[in-house]
């Protein structure tokens, strides 16, 4: 098993809306979309990486944490603890709509963000949106 230890995380809830995959990370309140789970989460992911740099680009911390209704985040408690229930009784999780998963940035990843020029940070996506 490997270790990594991260220095900002945040929870996404993964689920379906007429036929596509939806990404949202809670912490941000930032909504992306996909034909698949995986791209999903990639757009997810640079939407992220994209909010993240204009905070540090603009000084504003509070432009990296706009938190989602609580409700969210009592559907990714359940579906992370059906997702560890399903570990031990894999047949209990088999009606599962909903996925609990995190994106992780290390503090070396967030170094990074913030020394790219500003045309590298940034990446408009049709399928993202905030």
């Amino acid at each position: 098993m490997e270790t990594n230890i991260y220095d900002f995380q945040i929870r996404v809830l993964l689920s379906t809306d007429d036929g596509k995959s939806v990404a949202h990370a809670l912490e941000m309140d930032l909504v992306a979309y996909g034909k698949t789970e995986k791209e999903a989460i990639r757009e997810l992911t640079n939407l992220v990486r994209n909010q993240i740099s204009f905070a540090m680009e603009k000084q504003e911390d509070h432009l990296m944490y706009f938190r989602a209704p609580d409700q969210y985040f009592e559907q990714w408690e359940k579906a992370h603890g059906a997702a560890i229930q399903g570990m031990v009784s894999p047949g209990k999780c088999a009606t599962i709509r909903v996925k609990a998963l995190s994106i992780c940035f290390s503090h070396r990843e967030l170094k990074e963000l913030k020394r790219l020029s500003h045309s590298q940070r940034f990446e408009l996506n049709p399928l993202a949106c905030a």
